[in-house]
């Protein structure tokens, strides 16, 4: 597993919503303006043995982008995660600005994902997931793939844990609506990249910046066993679906998603029946919190 984290930089006097200079995704100049800030994030990283492959402008202002290799050691990579989060937050207090990890911290700007390379290798290192043909996915990474897809609407209260989050999901911000999979297309939930034999894998583009990145992979291998350990009708690509019967759509509201999660049968005997009635009953407690909060749009409605 190998993960890719999103975040934004604010000047810390500076509001979300009005940051807004141009920039473009993988911009060779925007990260001028942070250069010294990220090279000083890599360097903390790197002193705690974390390696940093890259760290690349995104699509909005600000937004950036950090990729750590990929490792066997599951629980090395999620505590990587969390140490790099602390890492950035710090750094950009000490110079005076403001780090973001919200899934949706503008409305008018790109989301911030949380995305995972997965690939499945034996004892040898042999790819489980390797084919022969690029353009036709072996057998095996079809079957995690549908497993994974028949999940993920009961997956979306780990994926996306917060009211927020669900602010992510629109057309056009390179996240997709539904449970859906395809080569190479960063419109979809789950994208197969383009590479060599050895380093075939999938990439799930679903979790928010806010998830739990321990959560988030335990939900993401509980979908790729259940593919596996079933008899599943094989997923077509997204461009050879039929609407509506072939379409799976994710939930788009955190109260959907959490009654999805509290009632599936695979995921709670997984997961453990406890730790899903504890985490739907936390969910619901703090969706109730914010929603008994009056929002100045409500006062102004005022007829």
């Amino acid at each position: 597993i190998s993960a890719e984290l999103e975040f934004y930089l604010y000047p810390s006097d500076a509001k979300a919503d009005e940051y807004t200079f141009a920039s473009q995704c993988f911009d060779m100049n925007a990260p001028d303006d942070y250069q010294a800030r990220l090279d000083e994030i890599e360097h903390i990283a790197n002193l705690q043995g974390i390696q940093i492959v890259s760290i690349v402008s995104e699509s909005s202002a600000g937004q950036y982008e950090i990729n750590i290799p990929h490792s066997a050691d599951v629980l090395k990579i999620c505590d990587q995660v969390m140490s790099l989060k602390r890492i950035v937050k710090q750094v950009a207090k000490r110079h005076h600005l403001h780090a973001s990890f919200l899934a949706k911290p503008d409305l008018n700007q790109a989301g911030s994902g949380m995305h995972f390379h997965v690939s499945l290798c034996n004892s040898l290192l042999n790819n489980y997931f390797s084919s022969h043909d690029l353009h036709q996915p072996s057998p095996t990474l079809l079957k995690a793939i549908t497993g994974l897809i028949e999940l993920m609407p009961a997956s979306m209260a780990i994926l996306a844990p917060n009211i927020n989050s669900y602010r992510r999901f629109q057309i056009g911000q390179h996240v997709s609506l539904e449970a859906n999979w395809n080569i190479n297309n960063r419109n979809v939930a789950i994208r197969l990249p383009c590479s060599d034999q050895q380093n075939q894998r999938f990439e799930y583009r679903v979790a928010g910046a806010d998830c739990n990145p321990y959560l988030t992979v335990a939900i993401i291998l509980t979908g790729l066993l259940y593919g596996l350990n079933h008899s599943l009708e094989i997923k077509k690509p997204s461009h050879l679906l039929k609407y509506p019967d072939d379409h799976i759509f994710l939930p788009h509201n955190q109260l959907d998603a959490l009654n999805q999660f509290k009632h599936h049968p695979f995921i709670q005997k997984t997961l453990g029946k406890d730790f899903c009635e504890l985490w739907h009953t936390l969910k619901l407690a703090e969706h109730q919190c914010i929603y008994n909060k009056m929002t100045l749009s409500e006062k102004n409605w005022d007829i």
